[in-house]
């Protein structure tokens, strides 16, 4: 299969660019995607790679844009709007599908796709950057040190700048309700619900429930662990804002809050900047405790979170085109175990 049947669609937004710019590093020559012509068409011309234009909304255009492609890595955000339209997309087309989401209502859809992708000889894979590469993996490394256990914790903090697109999928689905794995069920959570001090390998600092991480689903996936929480690194002033949310729901989703939201996303970056690249860390650590209150932890240490994703997102595609994967729904761990995350500048440690 070669380096040209994978399209990054979304190209012209700065994961899309940063990944395919990684792409090509690494030496594959994607086809780039979007929406318009005049967005993508300067990075393509700059790179030498050719371009596909076509609408999530046009699926006659999209089915054309999916002609002769093996496998699409989706960085086109926001995810709960772009997801199914280029995953049934790629059902069509019989191309494998990748993306860079991190939150469970997308996995869930997804999900219930299984069937339909295994008949049609299509992996769907969502989670292959930072969302869910380095905790999923970090999850099957753990089960495979206590293949009893019965409860797993992943947290992760990371250090340095965040994208607009990361900045709204949050800040815009604050009111969104939020899961817990409990008996190998979701059950409902609430947003910085419990929290607790740790040491993810940067000194310690506090983490607290997030209750929209995807890895409620992956981890489960691959593990088969009953009990499931996921915490996260929060700055003061997002705590606050999560922790209002439970009392002010309907604030929250009104139409002009969101449109406070998205005014006032508009006017950040558009992403960390080469400086914060790379001075940016990222940290995840796990635990698991089996019945007999037995523990194992592990620490994670990689680059900053962009960059990380970039990594893993090629790391990921490039595998998926050089042997096709097995069809229906994957979590990346589960197709290619824990080793995966030890892209360029990652350290994994077992710390008891």
């Amino acid at each position: 299969m070669s380096s040209s049947a994978l399209l990054i669609y979304g190209a012209s937004g700065y994961m899309g660019e940063l990944t395919t710019r990684q792409a090509v590093a690494a030496g594959l020559q994607p086809v780039l995607g979007g929406r318009r012509a005049e967005a993508i068409a300067p990075l393509a011309k700059e790179l030498g790679l050719s371009t596909r234009v076509a609408s999530l909304d046009d699926q006659p255009g999209l089915d054309g844009a999916l002609d002769g492609i093996d496998a699409v890595l989706n960085c086109a955000g926001p995810f709960p709007a772009t997801t199914m339209p280029m995953a049934r997309a790629c059902l069509r087309a019989g191309a494998h599908y990748m993306d860079l989401a991190g939150e469970v209502p997308e996995y869930e859809a997804l999900l219930a796709c299984d069937g339909e992708a295994r008949a049609a000889g299509v992996m769907l894979m969502p989670g292959v950057g930072f969302g869910i590469v380095p905790t999923d993996c970090m999850a099957v490394h753990l089960k495979r040190r206590m293949p009893d256990a019965v409860r797993l914790e992943l947290s992760f903090q990371a250090v340095g700048g965040v994208t607009r697109g990361t900045a709204t999928n949050i800040f815009t689905g604050l009111h969104k309700p939020g899961v817990q794995r409990r008996g190998g069920v979701l059950v409902k959570a609430l947003p910085a619900e419990r929290g607790h001090e740790l040491d993810l390998g940067a000194g310690r600092t506090r983490v607290f429930t997030n209750p929209w991480r995807a890895d409620l689903i992956t981890a489960y996936r691959s593990t088969q662990i009953a009990n499931i929480e996921t915490y996260t690194a929060l700055p003061p002033p997002v705590r606050l804002v999560m922790r209002s949310s439970r009392r002010a729901g309907r604030v929250f989703e009104s139409r002009a809050w969101q449109a406070l939201l998205r005014r006032a996303i508009r006017l950040m970056p558009e992403g960390p900047s080469e400086k914060q690249l790379a001075d940016g860390t990222s940290h995840v650590h796990g635990a698991v405790e089996n019945e007999a209150g037995e523990r194992a932890e592990a620490r994670l240490r990689g680059p900053e979170v962009n960059l990380f994703t970039s990594l893993t997102a090629v790391e990921v595609a490039r595998r998926v085109l050089a042997q096709s994967p097995p069809p229906g729904f994957a979590t990346p761990a589960e197709i290619y175990g824990p080793q995966l995350v030890l892209v360029e500048g990652v350290e994994l440690t077992d710390s008891r």
